[in-house]
């Protein structure tokens, strides 16, 4: 009577099986695998290199450049903000030739509020969606901008999607209950009473020591009272 395998002997087989495969695949391609192992290790050492030795002098590069563009956007000098001064770049520079540095994705969304201020809206809205920020007060507030943009244009559905976006993005004492009180008052406008009580309730339940607090528990009552 032939012998059965147990269960731990066809685990074992089945294993045999699949490393006799490996073998045979290793011995059939050695060529291929040594080259596939090699193009690998060229591509990390190309990759560690241009980090080394093009990203990081770029990135180190723009940061000392934009300090001028800043200057002039604080003083309210727009346009030598955006172009230049000619002896100094400005944030389009900046933008269009680091633009993969942090200083350059920076530059963008000083663009955005650069254009923003001009009133040219539609500009403003694409260099807020191009801007790359680490900070992240800044990553909201280039979200509650573009919202801020269409507000503009009168595109208010749009706008409502960004400040509700923005308002649930990083929960902090700044941005969330301006961009709550944003969201409400645009669908108190759209009579939205309920969405509207909603947003205001959380400014005035959730941040009691925002200066819109009190106007937002006001705000609330009335729409609480008008949605029924």
């Amino acid at each position: 009577m032939a012998k059965k395998n147990t269960p731990d002997q066809e685990q074992d087989l089945d294993l045999g099986q699949v490393y006799t495969r490996t073998e045979l695949f290793l011995e059939k391609n050695k060529k291929a695998v040594s080259y596939g192992v090699t193009g690998l290790l060229l591509v990390v050492v190309g990759l560690l290199a241009y980090k080394r030795f093009y990203a990081e002098p770029r990135a180190k590069e723009a940061s000392e450049l934009i300090w001028k563009a800043q200057y002039y956007f604080e003083i309210d000098s727009l346009d030598l903000a955006i172009n230049g001064d000619g002896n100094f770049f400005g944030f389009d520079h900046i933008a269009s030739e680091y633009g993969s540095t942090p200083a350059g994705g920076l530059a963008k969304y000083y663009l955005g509020n650069c254009y923003m201020q001009k009133g040219d809206y539609e500009t403003a809205i694409g260099y807020f969606k191009e801007a790359t920020v680490d900070d992240d007060i800044l990553k909201v507030m280039a979200v509650g901008s573009i919202g801020d943009a269409y507000t503009e244009l009168g595109r208010n559905e749009d706008a409502i999607g960004q400040f509700e976006r923005a308002a649930n993005m990083n929960a902090n004492d700044f941005t969330t209950p301006m961009y709550l009180m944003k969201l409400g008052i645009l669908h108190q406008q759209a009579g939205n009473w309920s969405k509207a009580a909603k947003a205001f309730r959380r400014v005035s339940d959730e941040f009691p020591s925002s200066p819109d607090a009190n106007q937002a528990k006001k705000y609330a009552a009335r729409a609480e009272a008008m949605a029924g």
